[in-house]
């Protein structure tokens, strides 16, 4: 059994969410740590090197550049230049490792703004990558080779990961709405970017949604064992050196056929009815590997070409795969509570500061409320202007939009500090002064300012709860969403005059 058109879709479906990523950030970079922006890159830059680190404790090429606008744009630029370098095929290797590097230069210098799990799963699986794909010119769909045994089990091995912890977390949380089924009761309304298709998937009655969390935890905590299952068959196979029938050989092939399938569909299915960025398409991405050649070929036109075993010095990304493995096994067992051997904390410590290893898990605990701020601007203290937001709700009588595969940032952090108080999100405050100031770079990120570009002498947060309504609400109002509204969230602001 081969997987070369696999590992050959991998490189460029890779290819295609760096280039989301790179182009989604670089749209909104200027105004989240520009140099005008809400948190300045060369801010922090400047406190790192007064603290006497360096690129060992901050791996970012602003060590170089510096985190100017200029500089910022040009790791931006190339990053893009190289995602589509990939995406086409060209040089396959060595552009994962530059994509790598250089979205980690910006992860890593991103604040709050670059701190979403997939940001760290894109980085870690990029360094697999420039282990998994050909080190060569060119690598066509016409002449494919088969990846590296030992890198695409590394591969396999973040699937699994990646999969299973992220059920794991939700059990042992100890939330009652994971463990009574009642999770997506609330999932829908509650999440960070609701879709068009959420207010009408939260209408389900309660059993569909039960079923829908017992169907999620199948995917997540019994699917990827049968990876585990298929490497020790393998492993067997190899120790006893026994022969591996027609029949044995399609139950194998099935034991990674059908964590892949249960993964690309679950990530369908969260795609459709919720936004989080390119999270979904790297998942499936990432999924590719473990369905076999003899598989995609049933799909028309996919992909042509036939594979060969051959790939020259693979033993050098095989027992370079031997690292990711390791680590991985090791951020599994953190994952999971267990104890560690000593000498494993400074190597893991290491691995995490370049995100070669990381543990996953969304949505461990599962939010029952919805809280949204509205941030208003005052010309004078008495008539508020709301400034409206690109993607997160606020009009009660607007379904929510679709964003994804972009990653509106700014629309996502406001969500997790309407989790919290104000005192908790230090970054809303220089949000503020920034609207008091008019930053151009600022309100770019936004879908109106109310001001038409005028600088307003107050601005303020207010909060107020949201929830899905029902059809009666709709058919009466209009309203998608019921609004109550709760009060200020944060101190007024006042330009000086």
């Amino acid at each position: 059994m081969t997987y070369a058109k696999s590992a050959w879709l991998f490189g460029r479906g890779l290819g295609l969410v760096f280039l989301v990523a790179f182009v989604s950030w670089h749209a909104q970079q200027a105004g989240l740590i520009g140099e005008r922006g809400i948190t300045p890159a060369t801010e922090l830059m400047s406190a790192l090197e007064a603290r006497g680190m360096g690129y060992r404790d901050v791996p970012t090429f602003a060590w170089l550049f510096g985190a100017s606008d200029g500089a910022l744009h040009a790791i931006c630029v190339l990053g893009e230049l190289a995602s589509v370098a990939l995406l086409v095929g060209a040089l396959p290797g060595p552009m994962a490792l530059l994509t790598t590097l250089l979205y980690l230069s910006l992860r890593v210098i991103g604040g709050p703004f670059m701190a979403f799990q997939w940001d760290i799963l894109l980085v870690e699986t990029g360094w697999v990558a420039a282990l998994f794909l050909p080190w060569r010119a060119f690598d066509g769909p016409k002449a494919l080779t088969e990846p590296p045994p030992l890198a695409r089990w590394a591969l396999y091995a973040l699937a699994f990961r990646l999969m299973f912890l992220s059920g794991a977390v939700k059990l042992m949380s100890g939330d009652p709405a994971w463990s009574d089924l009642r999770a997506l009761d609330y999932h829908y309304w509650t999440q960070p970017l609701p879709g068009p298709l959420s207010w009408f998937v939260h209408q389900l009655p309660s059993r569909v949604h039960e079923a829908s969390v017992l169907t999620t935890f199948l995917v997540e905590l019994v699917l990827p064992w049968l990876i585990v299952v298929a490497g020790l068959e393998r492993i067997i196979d190899r120790l006893v050196k026994r022969r591996v029938s027609d029949r044995r050989r399609r139950v194998q092939t099935w034991l990674l056929r059908a964590p892949g399938l249960g993964f690309i569909a679950l990530m369908i299915l969260i795609a459709l009815t919720g936004h989080y960025g390119f999270f979904n398409l790297l998942t499936i991405v990432i999924a590719l590997p473990l369905l076999d050649d003899a598989l995609l070929e049933r799909v028309p036109g996919l992909v042509h070409g036939d594979a060969t075993r051959s790939r020259p010095g693979r033993w050098i990304p095989d027992a370079l795969a031997t690292i990711p493995l390791t680590l991985g096994a090791l951020a599994l067992l953190v994952g999971l509570g267990a104890p560690l051997p000593e000498w494993s904390h400074g190597a893991l410590a290491k691995a995490r500061r370049v995100h070669l290893t990381s543990t996953y898990g969304l949505f461990a605990v599962m939010t029952t409320t919805r809280r949204e701020i509205e941030l208003e601007g005052s010309l004078d203290g008495e008539t508020w202007r709301a400034y409206r937001f690109a993607h997160k709700p606020g009009d009660p009588r607007a379904l929510p939009g679709w964003s994804a595969p972009h990653m509106p940032r700014l629309d996502w952090q406001m969500w997790f500090a309407a989790l919290g108080e104000h005192r908790d999100s230090p970054w809303l405050r220089r949000l503020m002064n920034r609207l008091l100031e008019a930053e151009p770079t600022v309100l770019a990120l936004f879908a109106e300012d109310p001001f038409d570009g005028q600088a307003p002498r107050y601005v303020r947060a207010r909060v107020s709860a949201y929830r899905f309504g029902d059809w009666d609400l709709l058919m009466e109002t209009g309203q998608w969403w019921e609004v109550e509204p709760l009060g200020p969230y944060a101190p007024t602001l006042t330009r000086p005059r």
